[in-house]
């Protein structure tokens, strides 16, 4: 890990640019967090089947990448009572800025007026952009 002076803007628009270029909304938003905390090659395989809603337009991918994103400074490598209510707190407040936005956090409900794949890819846009800004923003606190 480098540090997590992760600036919110930047993953945005990094988030934007990958999710542009093929990645799913989960792989996007992860990567584009990674890139600026983490060395080596971000492990993105393990968000496939997150998006898109896992796969069946449940918990937006976007904001489930987000969340293992959170990982990336507040997880936990062994049992610790303590780091995992400091983990689901931030979770928590991810979760809320997330909803507070969209008023949702289900992936039918946010993309459900979505005409076609052009207006679909354009709402997942500012939903993939948020999760990230308020990833780094989490996780800046840390640093």
């Amino acid at each position: 890990m480098r540090n997590l002076n992760c600036d919110p803007e930047r993953a945005a628009q990094r988030a934007d640019e990958l999710f542009h270029s093929g990645w799913n909304c989960a792989e996007s938003v992860f990567q584009a967090v990674y890139e600026q905390v983490c060395e080596g090659e971000a492990p993105v395989h393990l968000l496939t089947a997150l998006g898109g809603g896992m796969a069946s337009k449940r918990t937006c991918g976007a904001l489930s990448g987000a969340v293992v994103a959170l990982g990336l400074g507040y997880g936990r490598k062994e049992p610790d009572d303590a780091a995992k209510k400091i983990a689901y707190a931030h979770a928590r407040e991810l979760y809320k800025a997330f909803r507070d936005k969209f008023h949702s956090t289900e992936c039918w409900e946010l993309t459900c007026e979505c005409e076609n794949d052009e207006a679909r890819k354009q709402s997942c846009t500012r939903l993939v952009r948020t999760a990230a800004e308020v990833t780094c923003a989490l996780l800046a606190k840390r640093a």
